[in-house]
């Protein structure tokens, strides 16, 4: 049985050239975004981010505390208006690297490749391109999905890639189609091949490949034949001093090796956030501590000398109240401790 997208066999199908037949499995489409945002996502993952940030969080309360009435002795903007710009100022930064992402990712979207359609070769954009395809890539031309090697312009279906965008390796590699198809060399030939390929399923190892072509007639006729990872071209690679190619797509978009080992544009908290993390509860804890103490000098001040201290109009019975507010008081008086002008640092 043939495996469809939800990956419920040991390998799948791919039927050659035959977009209709492979349509049933639901493969994924050609297209890929290495974005970190988009529209719907940008705010609740940008908020998640910044308040995963401890000082952001202990701004934010203190920002909130400032507007009870009664509680703060300074304005109710001293704190929640530089961590508005602080925070206005970081998001303008991560849209505009995203923004370079999406361009980065339309422009590759958009490349062309050319796709056998029935014996002639059409352009087509590398989102259009599906597991099945037949494409011809020329020399210096990327890979624009993870195919399998037919036949090339060089003796016994041989090529040459570059591979420096996966592994980093500047040397080029050696790449051979197999025998039976080495001699497909026009799009005539290729027209009359029939079957289906059984290939793994979708994975990040960019060295191994298991699969088996079974031919179903035409020139080849009726047999099966073994593949490894010499007739495999992985996205990503250029081809190199070989006129062209021929080959057949057997993963596209996010199931190609080069995107399962390229993981999505991650939550960046570095080790520096993290140690900048657990100094910050250190520090609220301190604060915490002098603002209790502080509440609760206050508290035993004013219980000693209320006979002096009528002009303030203390209110009687709410002395659980006051202390509180005392607290609550104290931590805005003391929140220097913690300055916001560290958030700014450690985002330049």
């Amino acid at each position: 049985p043939a495996f469809g997208a939800d990956g419920s066999s040991s390998f799948r199908t791919v039927h050659i050239g035959n977009r209709e037949s492979n349509a049933q499995y639901k493969y994924k489409h050609n297209k890929v975004s290495t974005a970190k945002y988009n529209f719907l996502t940008f705010l609740p993952k940008f908020l998640f981010e910044q308040f995963s940030k401890y000082a952001n969080v202990f701004f934010l309360f203190t920002g909130c505390i400032q507007q009870i009435s009664g509680v703060s002795p300074t304005s109710r903007w001293t704190t929640i208006v530089p961590l508005a710009v602080v925070l206005a100022a970081t998001a303008a930064k991560e849209l505009a690297e995203d923004i370079k992402r999406h361009k980065s990712d339309s422009e590759m979207n958009k490349s062309t490749a050319r796709v056998l359609v029935g014996s002639v070769f059409e352009q087509r954009a590398w989102r259009d391109v599906v597991v099945g395809d037949i494409v011809r890539v020329e020399n210096r031309e990327a890979i624009p999905a993870d195919l399998v090697l037919l036949s090339s312009s060089e003796p016994e279906g041989m090529c040459y890639i570059e591979t420096s965008n996966l592994d980093g390796e500047t040397n080029l590699k050696v790449k051979q189609g197999l025998p039976e198809t080495a001699g497909m060399l026009t799009p005539a030939d290729l027209a009359t091949l029939q079957g289906h390929l059984k290939t793994e399923l979708p994975n990040d190892s960019l060295y191994t490949f298991e699969g088996t072509m079974v031919s179903e007639g035409g020139k080849i006729g009726y047999r099966e034949m073994a593949l490894d990872p010499t007739q495999v071209l992985l996205r990503g690679a250029i081809l190199r001093n070989t006129d062209w190619i021929y080959a057949v797509a057997v993963f596209t978009g996010h199931e190609t090796k080069l995107m399962r080992n390229a993981s999505a544009a991650p939550i960046k908290r570095t080790s520096v956030e993290k140690t900048t993390n657990r100094q910050i509860i250190f520090l609220f804890a301190i604060l915490l501590l002098l603002a209790v103490l502080s509440a609760l000098g206050s508290q035993i001040l004013t219980s000693r000398n209320r006979d002096q201290l009528s002009y303030l109009m203390l209110p009687e019975g709410e002395g659980a109240k006051t202390f509180v507010k005392n607290i609550l008081t104290f931590i805005i008086l003391y929140n220097n401790l913690i300055p916001i002008s560290l958030i700014v640092t450690m985002e330049v």
